[in-house]
């Protein structure tokens, strides 16, 4: 009995001993550096975005600046029209976004309308225009206004030739000062070339 007493009482001294911390010890040295580690996977790229829309082109579409040209012809109900078919959504919306000027020709010289138009045997004629533009047509309508002869209705005329000059809204900012009723001056500034007419099939 003695013998299981003075076991436990050793048992229990132990314990307390290891329980009890004792003073902190030195840092040891420093371990060997382990291996390097692997380097992450990539992301995974995403998915290209979608395409962006296709801008609109410029009057380039239908021939940068174009003249739109008709002549010899004679008038009816003493006006005429002129114009062009078949025109893509690019043409379309590059004319929506130009200017459009219109000489006649008569005894040689060109006439800017609208305004008052000469013709042989002292012959006189005042037209305005208007301009349509409608899905993939393009008009520019002629229209007499008052005349030399004294008559209820327009005379009928014959023009040399007919020229819509057509340019870009930026184009025609940017040369301001030049003189709209001049033909020549405009073929000049906007740097108009014959390359550039096309005839009107309207």
């Amino acid at each position: 009995m003695l013998k299981k007493l003075i076991v436990i009482a050793w048992i229990g001294i132990v314990g307390v001993s290891l329980s009890c911390e004792g003073p902190e010890g030195k840092t040891g040295p420093a371990g060997v550096a382990g291996p390097a580690g692997s380097a992450g996977a990539p992301g995974t790229p995403g998915a290209p975005g979608a395409k962006g829309d296709t801008g609109v082109a410029g009057i380039d579409a239908l021939g940068a600046r174009e003249l739109i040209t008709a002549g010899p012809v004679k008038s009816t109900n003493g006006g005429y029209t002129i114009g062009k078919n078949n025109l893509s959504a690019a043409d379309t919306a590059a004319l929506a976004r130009s200017v459009v000027i219109v000489f006649i020709q008569s005894q040689n010289f060109w006439w800017a309308i609208p305004g008052r138009v000469e013709f042989p045997d002292n012959k006189v004629t005042t037209f305005n225009f208007v301009t349509l533009l409608r899905r993939n047509q393009f008009f520019v309508d002629i229209r007499p206004v008052s005349w030399s002869e004294d008559q209820p209705t327009a005379p009928e005329r014959e023009f040399q030739r007919i020229r819509a000059v057509i340019i870009p809204s930026k184009s025609f900012r940017a040369n301001a000062g030049v003189n709209l009723n001049n033909y020549e001056e405009v073929v000049k500034a906007f740097g108009l070339k014959e390359s550039d007419v096309i005839e009107a099939d309207i």
